[in-house]
């Protein structure tokens, strides 16, 4: 049985590479391994960028205090700062990995870019709801500003890439 499961997926594998390597295109022609890259990109960059100013903060903690820093402290900082600043990253990052997503195709497409704002705004309200948040107007309205700079972001990367 594992044999056979395994003789259909070498199939599938070698019919997609002789359909002109197309693995990563879906049936829209939307490059999904880009995309969804991206999306997840913007959000783990966001988290990431994020941390730096935590960290700064807890290494001034711990200077000060010539030894550990106050956890609670850091947790309040952190707790204060990060609800504020993440959708900013995000709204940052978004259009950024749009354009870079519609400049690295051959065939530059507005609607990557729209995929990448789409799929960041999804996954910004997961991050939100996992955190304790909810799907309330703010949420939504971020969501929405995220879809717009991935289609802005896709539309400049597809303008930049007709002049080359």
């Amino acid at each position: 049985m594992g044999l056979g499961r395994t003789t259909g997926h070498s199939q599938h594998a070698v019919g997609a590479k002789e359909a002109g390597n197309r693995v990563d295109h879906g049936s829209s022609g939307i490059r999904v391994r880009r995309v969804l890259g991206a999306g997840f990109a913007v959000i783990a960059g966001s988290f990431l960028l994020l941390f730096v100013p935590i960290i700064v903060y807890a290494f001034v903690l711990a200077f000060r205090a010539r030894g550990v820093p106050d956890q609670a402290a850091i947790n309040h900082f952190a707790a204060m700062f990060s609800p504020a600043v993440m959708p900013w990253l995000e709204r940052v990052l978004t259009p950024v990995l749009a354009f870079w997503v519609v400049r690295r195709t051959e065939q530059a497409r507005a609607v990557d870019g729209l995929a990448v704002g789409f799929l960041a705004g999804l996954l910004g309200l997961g991050v939100t709801l996992a955190f304790g948040g909810s799907l309330a107007t703010p949420s939504i309205v971020s969501f929405l500003i995220l879809v717009g700079l991935g289609r802005l972001g896709g539309l400049v990367g597809k303008k930049m890439s007709s002049r080359s």
